[in-house]
């Protein structure tokens, strides 16, 4: 079901400090569709990088979220795993 903006931020803020580790070991982007070759690999792998996603209700929303990890909260901007834009945002840390 897609959230709103605020609330993407919300979850995602609540994942990243449940899980912890220091902001820049985060990575955050966005994907066209849960079932793509980026999110198959993470759950083959089972990398236990806590990787969570949630979906928004544009593409626009989704890199407003985006924006708001890298520029705020000094997440690192995965495109080169995903690198066409989508309603997807997704976290994970990775060291």
């Amino acid at each position: 079901m897609p959230l709103n903006h605020t609330e993407i931020i919300e979850d995602l803020e609540a994942h990243i400090q449940k899980a912890g580790g220091a902001a820049g070991e985060w990575w955050v982007g966005t994907a066209k569709d849960s079932r793509s070759p980026f999110f198959q690999k993470h759950l083959v792998a089972d990398l236990g990088d806590g990787l969570v996603y949630r979906e928004a209700f544009t593409a626009s929303a989704a890199t407003a979220v985006v924006d708001h990890f890298v520029r705020a909260r000094g997440l690192h901007l995965d495109q080169e795993d995903a690198p066409e834009p989508g309603k997807i945002v997704f976290v994970f840390h990775r060291n």
